[in-house]
């Protein structure tokens, strides 16, 4: 993987796109005038993240590609806002002031949401594995603008940390989140879902471990939540209940009581 620009990037583009090749450890190349594919060639490398005054973006040399883009958290907000009801938000039953761990961040959208949620007496921490992903994404919620100051707000408001949750959670102490949420990588992503499959080609696709939800049962004060398929088998496998199904996914949950789960 390398790091380039857009052609004639500004000095901002440029310290970004440096300072991003930095961290992930991977070579800066000058764009000038030189296409994707002779970037490529030139360099034999099959991934890029391009630094453009709209934003970041990576793509490999099959032309898939990964940007930012809040989705359908916006229309989730917009319908919290007129009252109705959120899945995550009531499958976790997720109040203001919260403090919520997402142990996978992904797209975001579900982050958002609970920023939302949650609001400004509460905190959002997301956790993303994968460098490319948590940069990309930390990047957009920092500086993504829409008309809405509320879905700006939720986004800002998230602190992203490049981590797995395998080792995150074991430094966490006891009951230091309000609700814990895992949103794997399904085995077989939604066909219809465009943002799903953007993602998919550098999401982690590591199932969700027993250890992991054992952790998580710890940190929690309220809730585990897990987002699956719902004929996956995760939530039988992992001591969930579920709570709520739709067609594509399902939601399960370990409720705590004071202190002791009640799965």
């Amino acid at each position: 993987m390398f790091v380039t620009t857009s052609f004639h990037p500004g000095i901002k583009e440029l310290h970004e796109a440096r300072s991003l090749a930095s961290s992930l450890g991977v070579p800066f190349i000058q764009r000038e005038r030189d296409s994707l594919v002779d970037l490529f060639a030139r360099t034999g490398k099959k991934q890029v993240i391009i630094v453009t005054k709209k934003g970041w973006r990576y793509e490999d040399q099959k032309g898939d590609q990964f940007f930012f883009h809040p989705n359908m958290s916006a229309l989730r907000i917009k319908h919290m806002m007129k009252g109705e009801p959120d899945a995550l938000v009531a499958s976790s039953s997720m109040e203001p002031g919260d403090q919520v761990l997402d142990c996978t961040l992904g797209m975001g959208a579900d982050a958002i949401v609970s920023s939302f949620a949650v609001g400004e007496e509460g905190k959002v921490v997301a956790l993303e594995s994968q460098p490319v992903i948590a940069a990309l994404v930390k990047q957009g919620l920092k500086t993504y603008m829409t008309n809405r100051k509320e879905l700006n707000r939720a986004m800002r408001a998230i602190e992203v940390v490049q981590a797995d949750y395998r080792f995150y959670l074991r430094q966490c102490p006891d009951r230091s989140f309000d609700i814990v949420y895992f949103d794997p990588m399904f085995r077989e992503t939604v066909q219809s879902s465009a943002a799903m499959q953007m993602l998919k080609p550098i999401a982690n696709p590591e199932p969700l471990d027993e250890d992991s939800v054992r952790e998580a049962v710890r940190v929690a004060k309220k809730a585990v939540l897990l987002k699956e398929r719902p004929k996956s088998g995760e939530f039988e496998r992992l001591g969930f209940e579920i709570v709520k199904e739709a067609s594509n996914y399902a939601w399960g949950v370990i409720r705590k009581k004071e202190g002791r789960d009640e799965s």
